[in-house]
């Protein structure tokens, strides 16, 4: 599938007939899949299936697509102004990859973190690094892990990742995340597309949060397509914005983002939209000598490490860089320096109307 994510995110026409005969097939066997999630939420809508309600405020953050639309970032930005606002804060979600298998695996509790990938998933342990006191659940069970995080942590608000789809939690605040730049891929659901679920399902959010939104022409036209599709609801914007580098090997302090001015970097992740960390890297100053991308939520061994410290030198590079969240994720020290970018979510339009409708009083 990694192949055909050109085609899939709407980046690549099909330009062959094969090609289009192949998008067709597998949109065909998305348009069924997306049927039977229709009717799954319409016995919701009609009260036939219940969903748990949660004793505490629950904020749900999802998104209409696979690949990278910046939840971990927006989950970080709302539990930081929950916790900022005295709140016992968990955050909740699958754990994707993770080897544990425990209906509830604890990655970090108010005393701190307990595990690291690849018991615990990648994404998780890098919110509980960046949240020291915010408590972090993941397994499959969402109703489990929200009863845990408030019985036997007494947590008092909720954050749960990627909870669009799952219709089986009442959410106080249910926000989707769309990318800016290919909203809908190329219009159809997975296997044939990007779509989790056909777009008439974002009328049951409360709110569209358009990432990657520094493009002023894409996003134009995004938010001018969303609001004839979903009028009167609300539209926010919402950019990524390097903040620092963070010194993996050797550790250290954060550093500005003109430490490495001057500095020939090799770059690697292992993330959906690998694209976007290159567009990053490429408006910051340092050299980019190579970019090497692996498939999302990878996990580095001590071997590959060593190919790309090897690839990183042939090339001249003084040093390697990643994402935050594949930093969690490399355990072996290379013979350079290693530094991680920390990315965070700035919400631009809209933004007082979402720290109004916050549950953080």
């Amino acid at each position: 599938m990694q192949r055909l994510l050109p085609w899939l995110d709407g980046s690549r026409a099909a330009d062959t007939p094969a090609m289009k005969l192949l998008l067709a097939l597998l949109g065909g066997v998305g348009a069924a899949l997306g049927g039977l999630q229709w009717l799954k939420a319409k016995r919701h809508e009609l009260g036939i299936c219940r969903a748990y309600r949660a004793p505490c405020p629950v904020i749900s953050v999802g998104n209409l697509t696979v690949g990278g639309t910046g939840k971990t970032p927006m989950v970080l930005w709302i539990a930081r102004r929950l916790q900022a606002a005295g709140h016992r804060v968990a955050v909740v979600s699958r754990g994707y990859r993770q080897e544990s298998r425990a209906r509830v695996t604890v990655v970090a509790d108010p005393d701190g973190v307990r595990l690291a990938p690849p018991e615990a998933a990648d994404e998780a342990v890098l919110i509980a690094r960046s949240l020291p006191g915010v408590t972090v659940l993941t397994g499959a069970d969402r109703p489990a892990l929200i009863r845990h995080a408030v019985e036997a942590l007494q947590c008092d608000r909720i954050v749960m990742d990627d909870g669009f789809h799952r219709l089986d939690v009442a959410r106080d605040l249910d926000l989707v995340l769309v990318d800016a730049r290919r909203p809908f891929g190329n219009g159809r659901l997975l296997p044939g597309g990007i779509l989790r679920e056909f777009p008439a399902a974002l009328s049951r959010c409360d709110a569209l949060i358009l990432t990657r939104a520094d493009d002023p022409i894409s996003t134009g036209k995004s938010l001018e397509r969303l609001g004839r599709l979903f009028p009167g609801q609300p539209l926010l914007t919402a950019i990524h914005a390097p903040t620092a580098w963070i010194p993996i090997h050797p550790p250290g302090p954060p550093l500005p983002l003109d430490a490495l001015r001057g500095q020939a970097a090799y770059a690697f992740c292992g993330l959906a939209a690998p694209e976007g960390f290159q567009r990053t890297l490429a408006a910051l100053p340092l050299a980019l000598t190579g970019f090497h991308p692996f498939p999302d939520h990878h996990p580095f061994t001590s071997a590959e490490l060593e190919r790309l410290q090897k690839e990183a030198q042939k090339g001249g590079a003084d040093c390697l860089v990643c994402t935050e969240k594949d930093a969690v994720k490399v355990h072996a020290s290379p013979a350079i320096p290693l530094f991680a970018l920390r990315v965070e979510m700035q919400v631009e339009q809209g933004r007082g109307w979402l720290e109004r409708e916050m549950p953080s009083g």
